[in-house]
């Protein structure tokens, strides 16, 4: 079964793209994206790309500075780094919204 939202366009990673509530992935590569705000606003943010997955995670502070506290503030040093994400919820405007996160720690090594 497939979550109705991801039937729809989109080019950045969102929770329901996630095969699992916790995934480990590893990193292929960061870029600059210009992502759209609420409102129409553009604004410039990192954009991780995933080893496997065609789709982009926009990096927020909160999941940046999660990277980075592992990985160090060099992103030209996060490819072949691995990371895991998972599924939970925040508040946006007022409203709870799912999103996704980075873990503070490093998974354990593939098998």
């Amino acid at each position: 079964m497939a979550h109705v939202l991801s039937m729809f366009d989109s080019e950045w990673l969102h929770h329901y793209d996630l095969p699992a509530n916790e995934y480990a992935v590893e990193i292929e590569r960061v870029e600059v994206g210009e992502l759209t705000a609420q409102g129409g606003r553009k604004q410039k943010k990192p954009v991780a790309f995933f080893k496997g997955h065609k789709k982009g995670l926009a990096l927020n502070k909160t999941n940046a500075r999660a990277i980075l506290n592992m990985h160090g503030a060099e992103t030209d040093q996060w490819p072949g780094k691995r990371i895991t994400l998972y599924c939970t919820t925040t508040e946006m405007a007022g409203e709870t919204v799912e999103c996704i996160r980075v873990r503070p720690t490093a998974p354990k090594a593939a098998k």
